[in-house]
């Protein structure tokens, strides 16, 4: 049962002007999750975990002028240690930061450009082998003021190469790497907010020109993150997603009234679902759509074992206003034996507005998943931009 799973709040900093990225590595190799956050504008930090939840807070960078929101943690340069590469969203780069020797020292950390101002908007990034070169490359969105893209990069004697998978599409948000067919070549899942499009991109293991294959799974209300998981634990890679207001809307709710029938109509549309792999290579056949909520203005959803019963449940940040959270927050949906059924929730955080990035992982080392998010909740309600976590009590 959903109300089985209970959690206690702590807050790791509450300082930042504007935090948008999180994601979680064990920088100092002693078995505990340590956790990244990037002060868009501000700096790029490192929160070190004593194992228990407590955190010490690490200055990785600073430079006033860059935009660096989402990334994600690989081994890049295959030296045995994690990097992290970033978007930088205004310079319209990406980038990544390594270091050598002790992580708490900021002189041992120092960055590199994948692409520097030649990617303009840029929004979030992947890696993954992509060429099965046995070298990780990276894949990643762009998505306004002339980005409109994805694209992928290759790396070869230490220099990377943009190949572009696809131009002119509105508004790219997710950008992830999985294997949808099981034939051992990476695909690209990818949505398009404005068109609604959520998409695969074929990996067809050609040449550069020739790689990708794109099809349109869906068209959804305003896909924003979503994930490849498989939800139904039958060895195919589904596809969860969430999504805002309705496509083309022309107004935008600007406070919550659940008397009014036409601002809860439209705060209907949006949704947590999930996409059942058919399973194979042909992509003809159609990928089922199952709802797991309706009136939840989602920003981003993954999904997580929380309680150890060998099933996932799913783990969704509100932006907020919508009919479940007026002013966003973080919830947890737990299906009652069947993900293609109804699906129960649980409210984790209310009145967290702006609520963006959500991590769920081992923090304090228990066996027991926790859940990592961030808020921008001082704009426009009160409050402060907060890196917080709630402690899976089991």
């Amino acid at each position: 049962m959903v109300n089985n799973l209970n959690f206690k709040e702590h807050l790791i900093d509450d300082t930042f002007m504007y935090v948008y990225g999180i994601s979680s590595v064990d920088l100092t190799g002693n078995g505990f999750l340590d956790l990244i956050a990037v002060d868009t504008n501000i700096g790029l930090y490192w929160y070190e975990n004593d194992g228990n939840g407590n955190f010490s807070k690490h200055v990785i960078h600073e430079k006033p002028g860059e935009w660096l929101e989402r990334h994600t943690i690989a081994d890049i340069n295959n030296d045995g240690k994690p990097e992290i590469i970033f978007v930088d969203n205004i310079g319209g780069s990406l980038l990544w930061f390594e270091f050598d020797g002790d992580p708490r020292d900021k002189k041992s950390w120092k960055y590199h450009y994948v692409s520097e101002r030649e990617f303009p908007s840029a929004y979030d990034v992947t890696a993954g082998d992509i060429n099965n070169d046995g070298q990780l490359e990276l894949a990643a969105s762009a998505y306004v003021h002339g980005g409109n893209r994805f694209s992928w990069f290759e790396r070869s004697q230490g220099s990377w190469t943009q190949h572009l998978i696809e131009e002119n599409i509105p508004e790219t948000r997710t950008v992830e790497l999985a294997d949808f067919t099981n034939n051992g070549f990476l695909d690209l899942l990818g949505c398009s907010t404005s068109n609604g499009q959520i998409i695969i991109y074929e990996n067809l293991g050609n040449s550069v020109k020739n790689r990708w294959l794109k099809h349109v799974i869906d068209i959804f209300n305003g896909p924003k993150h979503g994930h490849a998981v498989d939800l139904n634990n039958n060895g195919n890679m589904d596809i969860l997603m969430t999504g805002g207001l309705p496509l083309n809307a022309n107004s935008s709710v600007t406070g919550f009234d659940s008397n009014d029938m036409s601002t809860r109509d439209l705060m209907l549309q949006e949704k947590i679902v999930w996409y059942e792999n058919p399973g194979g290579s042909d992509f003809s056949k159609s990928w089922k759509k199952h709802s797991i909520f309706d009136g939840f203005d989602g920003f981003e959803v993954i999904a997580a074992d929380l309680d150890n019963d060998g099933q996932l449940e799913v783990i969704a940040a509100a932006l907020g206003p919508s009919l479940t959270m007026p002013s966003g927050g973080i919830a947890v949906f737990k299906h009652r034996g069947d993900p293609k059924g109804k699906w129960d929730m649980k409210i984790i955080k209310e009145n967290w507005n702006e609520t963006h990035q959500i991590l769920s992982v081992d923090i304090n080392s228990n066996g027991l998943k926790d859940i990592v998010g961030v808020a921008n909740c001082a704009k426009p309600h009160s409050g402060k931009n907060e890196l917080r976590w709630w402690e899976n009590l089991g």
